[in-house]
């Protein structure tokens, strides 16, 4: 074996220098343009609650639910796409294909379903609920134009032009909706938007996208390719059965008022965590898909970002748990005060969802697809009875409780699936991801909940101080601790404070 030169060994240092480099400004971008339209969505859900009752907001989530059962995510082909990016080009012109011809499928199999639908579910307005199904059926259709010119940016690392695209076709996608929430929409006001976003999004994609050049390829690679899809497209499609399964059963349990509290109060508690995630699968799959010969690499890489987002998200959820009832109380009308319990379950469930999305994208990046989909299928098995028998017993808030209890097992568990199979040590270092951030939180928000409590009988000057001074004080203990204890983000604080002084230094 010929002996690698010092020159090709800084080649391959610089190489990996300016990967590592585009990846990271196409994060950041990425990152703050998510980041602004998840406070604008987070604004928009409070001024949408103005205008449409718990009633309404069951209406408009059961339609968007039920379609998560009736059709697979064409965007899974994506996936597949940048799972195999060294050769996408060859794999363009049949992953396409495929993705219409499947999302046709799943139109026709809505619109088909929606008299069945309206048989079966009698606990919310068929009217509204037949007429949101039917929009909400070209969605597939809509996803599928954009999943090869999308995952040719992602393959290329092109963040910052998903960040500019996405981010203003979602701003404006929110403000039409608090407009038509004005205009007296209804449920409509949650739905339509997001179809005319789907639209605009595939527009754009297209007219941006290189022009797809016809290929003969084997009929066996077709088959390969929509056994990956499909395989893949299974795991998304059950992770979305299992994000909507709650939803379902609280509307046929406990009827639309009780579905809309649910879904309101999710909607409210995976903000902060959306923030901070920022679309974290989006970047992570192609990262870490780089490093598919590297599986030590790789799971090294994937562990460090678990554990800085832990300690950035479970302080988050848990500041979310003891500031919810000054903040209902402050923010919205008495209508959504029944929501309060169900909002702080949901933000302490989104203390180990966080590292869902990460997870999933590790797993896809080593193209293991089947073991994604078990997870995915194991998890759901065991939540719909216990969402079934919690429902019936305690609505929403039941509901809500039961979504903490699952993913406080099933998110380690994802942890330990991708790192399991390369190293000896993965259940511990999994356990770490969420034991560390939970010991070190607890302590302090439990002190904090004690003073929103006592300040609570000041009445709104009370709830106004938690909120202004308590919360922030909390938070910034608990960042301040995991800055001292947390290795990775110390590291990361620092070099971003050496990042700011160097900047400063520079101007005259």
């Amino acid at each position: 074996m010929a002996p690698v030169s010092r020159t090709d060994t800084r080649t391959s240092s610089r190489g990996a220098t300016d990967l590592a480099g585009s990846a990271v400004r196409g994060s950041v971008a990425l990152s703050i343009q998510w980041s602004l339209n998840k406070l604008c969505t987070a604004g928009s859900t409070i001024v949408i609650a103005y205008f449409l009752s718990p009633s309404d907001y069951g209406v408009a989530r059961t339609a968007l639910s039920l379609v998560v059962f009736l059709a697979l995510p064409p965007l899974a082909m994506g996936d597949v796409l940048v799972a195999r990016s060294r050769r996408s080009d060859y794999w363009a012109g049949p992953a396409r294909r495929l993705a219409l011809q499947i999302a046709a499928g799943s139109t026709i199999v809505t619109l088909c379903a929606i008299p069945v639908v309206l048989l079966a579910i009698d606990t919310v307005d068929r009217v509204w609920l037949g007429a949101l199904l039917a929009v909400l059926a070209i969605r597939p259709l809509l996803q599928a134009l954009r999943v090869v010119p999308m995952a040719k940016l992602r393959r290329d690392l092109r963040f910052r032009l998903i960040a500019v695209i996405d981010g203003l076709i979602q701003l404006a996608a929110t403000l039409i909706s608090v407009g038509f929430a004005a205009a007296g929409a209804g449920p409509a006001a949650i739905v339509i938007p997001q179809i005319i976003r789907e639209a605009v999004t595939a527009v754009l994609y297209l007219r941006i996208g290189t022009k797809i050049q016809p290929r003969r390829i084997p009929r066996a690679h077709v088959r390969a390719l929509l056994w990956t899809y499909l395989t893949g497209a299974g795991a998304g499609y059950v992770h979305g059965l299992v994000m909507n399964v709650p939803l379902l059963a609280v509307v046929l349990l406990a009827g639309d008022t009780q579905a809309g509290l649910f879904g309101f109060a999710f909607m409210l508690a995976i903000q902060a965590n959306s923030i901070i995630l920022a679309r974290l699968g989006v970047i992570l799959q192609p990262i870490l898909g780089r490093l598919q010969r590297e599986r030590a690499r790789q799971v090294a890489g994937f562990l460090r970002s678990a554990r800085v987002l832990a300690a950035l998200c479970v302080p988050m959820c848990l500041l979310q748990t003891i500031l919810a009832e000054p903040m209902f109380r402050l923010l919205l009308e008495p209508k959504w005060e029944p929501a309060i319990f169900a909002f702080q379950a949901l933000s302490l469930s989104q203390g180990f969802y966080f590292a869902i999305a990460p997870s999933m994208a590790c797993l896809k990046a080593q193209r293991r697809f089947r073991v994604l989909l078990v997870w995915q299928v194991v998890h759901l098995i065991l939540s719909v009875p216990a969402y079934w028998a919690a429902t019936t017993l305690g609505g929403a808030t039941g509901a809500a409780w039961v979504t903490t209890l699952m993913w406080a097992v099933s998110a380690p568990m994802a942890v330990w699936l991708c790192v399991g199979f390369a190293t000896r040590r993965g259940f511990p270092q999994s356990l770490a991801v969420f034991s560390m951030p939970w010991f070190r939180g607890l302590p302090v928000f439990c002190g904090g909940y004690l003073a929103v409590r006592w300040l609570s009988g000041m009445g709104a000057l009370g709830d106004v101080l938690a909120v202004a001074v308590v919360g922030p004080l909390v938070l910034a203990a608990a960042l301040v601790i995991a800055r001292h204890t947390e290795p990775d983000v110390r590291a990361i604080v620092d070099r971003g404070t050496q990042w700011i002084k160097h900047l400063y230094a520079r101007q005259p």
